[in-house]
């Protein structure tokens, strides 16, 4: 049996890192097209769970082109569940290069250590925490195949590696594609029962996708189904051992 967990969100939490992220993204964006306006980060967590954006880069220009519409919190709420990107460039006919967003992005995320880095920045991602032991997961491991699905790249996912002190021997990142995008999970399980553990509604279409091409496969969102990763995974030993 696989057990499937998305990471950020999931298993270490991003709201002092990724939301912060976005957050200076998007005003950094802002302050060039001449408008100072502060990004309420309880928005941006209540965007990406609403929507299907794969990745923050995407996130970020959406409140981009809110901000700049006008009642970005209005806009948010409206926001149509399950939609992404295309539907926020269609509505407002203008769209925001993603090089240039990814690499403002990643100077605040990854500061240091990413190469390609605008200006000095420590890295917001030093502030994550585990919403996972260590010694849970590996407890998880001796009775089921443990992967990850994430829309974080190598880089990142090492990083969140370190944060959670634990390595995933299976893994695919955003090199080979993203959520929800289904033929993602196949890479991995290649047919075998299992569960996905995320918490959005991205990671449930992505399920849903999957489950439409490929056949029947778990779904469990944090937040929603279950109160964390780590409930969840103290429940399944509870049954499998």
């Amino acid at each position: 049996m696989w057990v499937v967990f998305d990471i950020d969100g999931t298993l270490i939490d991003v709201s002092e890192s990724y939301d912060t992220a976005v957050k200076l993204t998007v005003e950094y964006f802002l302050r060039m097209f001449g408008v100072e306006k502060e990004i309420n980060s309880n928005l941006i967590r209540r965007l990406r769970s609403k929507g299907s954006f794969g990745d923050d880069f995407k996130v970020s220009e959406a409140l981009i082109l809110f901000s700049l519409a006008g009642d970005v919190e209005e806009l948010v709420e409206k926001f149509p569940p399950g939609e992404g990107i295309n539907w926020v460039r269609n509505r407002f006919g203008f769209e925001i290069h993603g090089g240039s967003i990814e690499r403002v992005f990643n100077t605040f995320y990854l500061g240091e250590v990413y190469p390609g880095r605008l200006f000095d920045f420590p890295g917001l991602w030093k502030r994550e925490k585990p919403l996972i032991s260590r010694e849970l997961l590996e407890e998880l491991g001796k009775i089921a195949k443990i992967g990850v699905v994430t829309g974080r790249n190598e880089l990142e996912l090492r990083l969140a590696e370190r944060i959670l002190g634990f390595h995933f021997e299976h893994a695919v990142t955003r090199e080979l594609g993203l959520k929800p995008n289904p033929d993602l999970l196949w890479e991995l399980v290649r047919g075998e029962e299992g569960v996905y553990v995320g918490d959005t509604l991205n990671d449930e279409l992505f399920i849903e996708n999957y489950r439409k091409k490929y056949g029947d496969f778990g779904f469990v969102m944090v937040g929603r189904d279950v109160e964390s990763a780590s409930v969840f995974v103290e429940n399944l030993l509870e049954v499998l051992r």
